[in-house]
């Protein structure tokens, strides 16, 4: 049942971040502003999510030196996610 309650967590936490994506992209296309902290973190979250839908046991916080390491993988993994995405959205605020 925990599992359950998890992967819960993990699609409710998948479909915010990426309704926020998919929200600063529409805002971008319509010539408003965008947010840059949605840009660069919303797929963090998405990434985040997606870990703990595969992975529901990981929940909570990482005791071992495995497990922290695990959590820095997935947080790089997103980090670079939210910076392609925010290349795609702005290729101006890169030098070009």
């Amino acid at each position: 049942m925990s599992n359950l309650k998890a992967r819960l967590l993990a699609v409710a936490i998948i479909l915010l971040f990426a309704g926020m994506t998919y929200y600063n992209w529409h805002q971008l296309n319509t010539g408003e502003r965008y947010s840059l902290k949605v840009a660069a973190f919303g797929p963090v979250g998405v990434v985040g999510g997606l870990f703990l839908l595969l992975f529901p046991g990981r929940v909570g916080k990482p005791e071992t030196t495995k497990d922290k390491i695990i959590v820095l993988l997935v947080l790089g993994g997103g980090l670079a996610a939210g910076l392609l995405n925010w290349y795609l959205m702005d290729p101006g605020s890169f030098g070009r």
